[in-house]
Order: structure tokens, then sequence, then C-alpha cells
């Protein structure tokens, strides 16, 4: 009873010292340890290779480096003996490197710099141990350890910031080289490993894995060729779950027999690894399949960034930017004023406690000076001083509240989008069949070699469907590059599945951090193909007119533009385009007064037509000149 007690009480310090902060700190120094002790036994050509100075240059130093150089050093003298001090070097000096710049901010801009610096360790230490020590390493071999240590450092530093499965797997070949020159229990642990990625991982895993093998010459048959034709065996249909185990040593046998090489070593290996990938707990299959409960972890990981972001919201919410401090602007310039004036002695202390509101007062003059200072010039002169380095500081703190409301509310738009998109991820789309088809004609004129308006249209999520015109402030090439810009940038946001309402505000805030008020106009309409229904967004940009039966009707009017202030909004428009109505969008140069006073009597204009006569007679002289027309066709049932 005590000691099945006893084995309960160390099962749980046991769980809760794995679960424990340091426990995960030791399993990491063990991974970084094992990981360097094991590459050490990499062998290419007979020759020890610096696959472990490549993991040690791809880590960012601090204990994790140490433990993997410690590692190392013992791999290369316990597998290579007394002839791979040269290893040893390798190490400490990959050490010295590791502490001094992995974590640093110019190895971070400048990824080949830690692959260039174990590459030069490789090429030093060779040419030392060669004239020193009288090296016998031929020359080959010492360019192929150059090489090796850079690729391996690539390598090893795209798989631990998992850049994507081809990290992985060229970090399996790797690991499959130097695990092939390991026995143990008179198994090859390369096999093994091999073994274990071809019974169920990706093709190009099992042929690195494979090349691995025959590099290590673990074996006289051809170990891709084996691998390669134990992936093949596993695509059959309706196979049992064993054969995925055992079609890594089952091909060998083909391939051994084919090849006339007897020569049964590496299947056990090959076995026992299939085995260990498929019937080991926790393990599962690598195909990728969705689980039930992945939908779940994604809408519980995107609700808590959006409170995170909320909360970041709220934190810039209750933080103001600090006031000027009027008194101690007032205190400096009293003492600026006495401390070299000659008359400091017969009033000192007089001007210690200026009065605050004299920084406010406009055409501040003498008269509005304290009584008694013999010197009112220079106390004038110090005081306007300090009004304007007090306007400075009114002005910067003004700039500071702007910034941080841009930044505030760009987390509300984010906060709030992550959580619509987690509510919707969990729902299947019932999207509709879209009833329509817009169709948009465009007549621009432009008396630049660039013209300053940029209209686009383009679909959206779902059934939408955006018509975007922006007008840059001007003409001539700064005017095209704003407008360019800004539509490029709306595009990117709406497209993406951003509501047009947070894309217009977050272009908003961006011009205004970067202080381009006023240099593009934005008009946006968002319509909806399956209703025919539609939203009209201006900001600054000129009135938009609905055409039908030959009656104009006016929308929206032309406000200040975007950049101006933060507090700024948009103004928004409901439209129906379902019943033959026709949407023009004009730009400032278009001639809105001409439009006016033309009578339109066409029962269905055409739109490009319309726009073109628009243009052609109203357009201003000296502006550029935009006309959109829109408008939406019902598709034909019999297509």
């Amino acid at each position: 009873m005590m000691k099945n007690g006893t084995r309960a009480a160390l099962l749980r310090t046991a769980r809760r010292f794995v679960r424990s902060e340091s426990g995960r700190r030791g399993a990491a120094l063990a991974g970084w340890f094992t990981g360097g002790f094991v590459l050490a036994a990499a062998s290419l050509e007979r020759s020890f290779q610096p696959l472990a100075l490549g993991l040690l240059c791809a880590g960012r130093g601090g204990w994790n480096g140490v433990a993997a150089a410690v590692g190392g050093s013992l791999g290369y003298l316990w597998f290579w003996g007394g002839g791979a001090w040269q290893g040893v070097a390798w190490m400490a000096l990959g050490l010295l490197v590791s502490l001094l710049l992995g974590d640093a901010g110019i190895s971070r801009r400048q990824s080949l710099m830690l692959p260039a610096c174990a590459s030069v360790i490789v090429a030093g230490s060779g040419v030392l141990f060669l004239f020193r020590f009288s090296d016998q390493t031929p020359v080959r071999i010492y360019l192929l350890r150059v090489g090796l240590s850079i690729g391996s450092t690539l390598i090893f530093r795209a798989w631990l910031q998992r850049r994507g499965s081809w990290a992985d797997w060229l970090a399996q070949g790797l690991l499959v080289l130097a695990l092939g020159q390991i026995l143990f229990l008179g198994v090859n642990l390369g096999t093994l490993a091999a073994g274990y990625l071809g019974a169920q991982g990706a093709l190009a895993s099992a042929v690195l894995a494979g090349l691995g093998l025959d590099l290590a010459r673990v074996s006289r048959v051809g170990m891709t060729g084996v691998l390669c034709l134990g992936f093949c065996l596993r695509l059959l249909p309706n196979r049992p779950r064993w054969l995925d185990a055992a079609a890594p040593a089952l091909a060998y046998l083909p391939v051994m027999a084919l090849g006339g090489r007897f020569d049964l070593a590496p299947v056990p290996g090959l076995l026992l690894g299939g085995m260990v990938r498929v019937w080991l707990p926790g393990l599962g299959k690598l195909e990728p399949k969705q689980r039930r409960g992945d939908t779940a972890v994604a809408q519980l990981r995107l609700e808590q960034l959006s409170m995170a972001l909320r909360h970041m919201e709220q934190t810039l919410l209750l933080t103001a930017p600090v006031q000027p401090d009027r008194a101690a602007v007032a205190d400096r310039a009293g003492r600026a004023a006495c401390d070299l004036c000659p008359e400091r002695r017969g009033c000192k202390g007089r001007l210690e406690k200026l009065p605050e509101s004299l920084l406010e007062q406009p055409g501040l003059s003498e008269e509005d000076l304290p009584r008694g200072c013999k010197k009112p010039g220079r106390l004038l002169y110090e005081l306007r001083r300090g009004q304007e380095q007090l306007r400075r500081m009114k002005g910067d703190r003004r700039r500071l509240e702007s910034y941080q409301c841009a930044a505030r509310d760009q987390y509300a738009f984010l906060a709030d989008f992550l959580q619509n998109l987690a509510g919707e991820l969990g729902k299947k789309e019932s999207r509709r069949q879209p009833r329509y088809r817009a169709e948009v004609a465009l007549s621009t004129r432009s008396h630049r070699q660039e013209n300053g308006d940029k209209c686009i249209w383009f679909p959206g999520p779902g059934n939408e469907y955006y018509i975007l015109l922006c007008d840059g402030m001007g003409t001539g090439a700064g005017a095209a590059a704003e407008s360019r810009e800004a539509a490029e940038l709306l595009k990117q946001l709406l497209t993406a599945g951003l509501p047009a309402e947070y894309a217009l505000r977050s272009f908003n805030s961006l011009a205004v951090l970067r202080e381009l008020g006023g240099c593009t106009t934005v008009d946006l309409v968002r319509l909806q193909l399956d209703t025919g229904l539609g939203t009209i967004y201006k900001w600054g940009a000129a009135s938009s007119y609905l055409l039908k039966n030959g009656q104009l009707r006016k929308i929206g009017t032309a406000g200040p533009p975007p950049g101006l202030s933060q507090q700024a909004r948009e103004t928004v428009d409901r439209l129906s385009l379902g019943g033959g109505e026709v949407l023009i969008l004009l730009s400032d140069g278009a001639g809105e007064d001409t439009l006016l006073r033309t009578s339109w009597t066409a029962p269905e204009p055409s739109p490009g037509g319309l726009a073109a006569a628009i243009v052609e007679q109203g357009a201003k002289d000296g502006d550029d000149a935009t006309v959109a027309v829109v408008r939406l066709k019902s598709f034909d049932a019999s297509a």
C-alpha cells in the first residue's frame, strides 16, 4: 500500500515537473544536447562533418547553444576518438560566435552572417590543422565541409523558424545521415528513422531519408529506391493498416533481389521504424485531415487574439499624453530673464512665480508684465520664447493624440474583424447564386501625361462587387501616384474581407499618420450581386447620381478628404441597381453642372456612350476628368 502511494506521488511530481517552466526548459536543453551529439556522428567520405556546427550557429545562443556545443564536442570525441579535435574546435568557436551574434540585430537583418561565420570557422580551422598538425584530410573533404557548414546552418535555421515543409524534409535528411552511423542494440538508428519517415511521410521526406542512408553507406542496396517504392505501396486502395508499417521493409526485398546484393541488415530497422510510426499511441497519421476539434481551436485562438487587441485598444484609450507643464515653462522664462540681468540683486525673487496666463496671452507687451522688473525687454523676449515653446509642445501633444487615436482605431477594427471571423469559421457557407453581373464603363481625360484619377472594379468575398474611384489632388505624376497607392491599398483590404467601413478608416488613419491630409478623395461602391442592393461610401468625393427613366437623383455631398482628422468619418448612402438604375460616379473635373443641365431621354443608355458623352461635354480645363457608369444586368436564365 505504501509502495503504491509512493509510486503515485512520484508520478504526480514527474507530471508537474514536465508541465512546469523548469521542465520545459530542461527538455529544451536536453534536445539541443542530443541534437549536437547525434549530428556529430555524420560522415561523408568516411570523414566527420560540421552538421553539429550548423545546428549551433542556427540557434540564438544562450544556454541552448551551450548545450549544443557540449553535446557536439562529446559526440565528436565519442564517435571519432582523438582524431576529432578539429570538431571540438568547431564547437568552441561556434559557441563563441553564437553567444556574440546569435541574438544580435545584425544577424537577424543579415541572414547569411552566421552561415558565413560557420564557413570561416571550418575553413580557418582546416588551414590551421593542415599546417600546424599536419592533417592529411584531402582538399575535396575540406571544400565539402565548408559547403556543408553553410548549407546545414541555413537548413536548421529554416527548420527552427518553421518556414515550411521543405525545411522539415531537409532537416530530416541530415538527421538520417547522422543516425546512419549509430548502432543501438544491433539496430541502425538511421534505418529506423528512415522507416519511421517512409511509413506515412511525404514523398520528398522519404526520398531525402533514403538519400541520407545512401550517403551514409548503410547498405549496398539503393535505399532511395527502397523508400520511393515503399511510398508507392502506400498508394494502394483499401490497404490494411499493417501495410503502412511494413511498406519500407517490404519494398527493400524486391530492390535487393533486383540489385543482386544480399544484405538483410537494414530490414529490422525499417520494419521497427514503420511500426513505431503507425502504432505508437499519440502519433497518428500524417495525412492532412482536419480533425473535429481543429475548428474550435482556431475559433478560440481568434477570439483570444480579438480580446487581446480589444485590451490594447482600452489601454490606449485610458492612456492620455502628458499635458504641457506651463508652470515649468513660465519658471524657465523668469529664470532665464533674471540670471543674466545686471539688476538681478535688486529684484531677485519677484519673477520666480510668473503667472501662467502670460504664456497664453496673445500680443504680449511690456504693459502686461509684472511690475517692478527693471529690464522688461529681456523678460518680454523670454516670455515670447516660452510661448513659442508651449505652442510646439501643444502641437506635439495633438499629434501624439492623433497617433494614439489612429492606433486605437486599428486595434478596434482588427478586434471586430477577428471576432466576426471566429463566428463565421464554424458555419457552413450557404452562398446564394448571383442574379446579376456588373457592367462598368469608364471614360477619362487628362491634360497631363499621367492621370491623377484612378478607377478600378473587382469582385469581393461572396457575392460582393466593388467599384472604387480615387481622385488625387491636383494633376500630374504626384496626383497619379497618390490615387494609385490609395486604390491598391483599399483593394487589398477589401479583397481580404475587411468591411468597407474599416478599410476606409484604416486608409484615413494611414493618411493622418503620414500627414497626407487631402492627398486623395475616395468614392467606393459595394454591390450585392445576389440582391441588386448596394452601398456607396464617400470621403471627400464629388456627388454621384442615379439615372432612371431620364431622371437624375443626387447621391451624397462633397466633404473633406481623408487624412485631415482621425475623428472624421465617411458618408454612407444606400441604393439599388436591381430595377434598371444606372449609377454615375464623377471626379471633381468631370463637370457636374453640365450633367445636371443635360436631358437624358434614352430609355436604356449605353454605359460606355453615357460616360464618354459626360466627359466630352463637361470636362473642365486644367483638371483630370473621370466618369464611371455602373449598372447591373440580370443573368440569362437559359444560360
